[in-house]
């Protein structure tokens, strides 16, 4: 039988490898996160120049199409009037597109980081619950040992009251 000091260091040593185990899922949890939680904080910053970084790739993808649709009216069209309104047109739906983009990406930014956010408390519960579990169980070896101890204590006043009413 495990007395009080065993049982407290066994449950301080499990305690203490969850309590590891929790902090490792975290840290990794948090690993994790930080690259889109990053990305989230950039377009949601207000920052035009962190926004456009963050949007980057899809930005290029725009910039592309309207060099090319510009490329192709110097090509394809006379000197005239129509042709420069025409490229000066497309240099402000460029912007338009790269705006709209952004318009489009700050609310799913907003969703995401929101969502990210609540899988990191849930991390942090789960660790508290591994906490709590640990804590319990501990608090339960405990009253089971006083319950033990008082079940001893009973018997061996019994078995005095016996021996003195043996021996009289």
């Amino acid at each position: 039988m495990a007395t009080a000091d065993e049982l407290t260091q066994y449950l301080q040593g499990m305690g203490s490898a969850n309590f590891g185990v929790g902090q490792a899922y975290l840290n990794e949890g948090m690993r994790d996160f930080s690259g889109p939680m990053e990305y989230f904080n950039q377009i949601l910053s207000g920052n035009k120049s962190q926004m456009e970084s963050a949007i980057a790739p899809e930005k290029n993808d725009i910039l592309s199409q309207y060099r090319a649709k510009r490329k192709q009216l110097a090509a394809s069209g006379s000197r005239s009037g129509g042709t420069n309104e025409a490229v000066a047109q497309s240099e402000f739906s460029q912007a338009g597109d790269v705006a709209s983009l952004l318009q489009k990406l700050r609310p799913q930014a907003a969703a995401g980081e929101s969502e990210i956010a609540g899988k990191i408390a849930q991390l942090g519960l789960g660790e508290s619950e591994m906490g709590s579990q640990q804590l319990m169980a501990a608090l339960q070896a405990s009253v089971g040992l006083s319950q033990q101890s008082v079940e001893r204590r009973g018997q061996n006043l019994g078995l005095g009251e016996f021996l003195a009413n043996f021996l009289l």
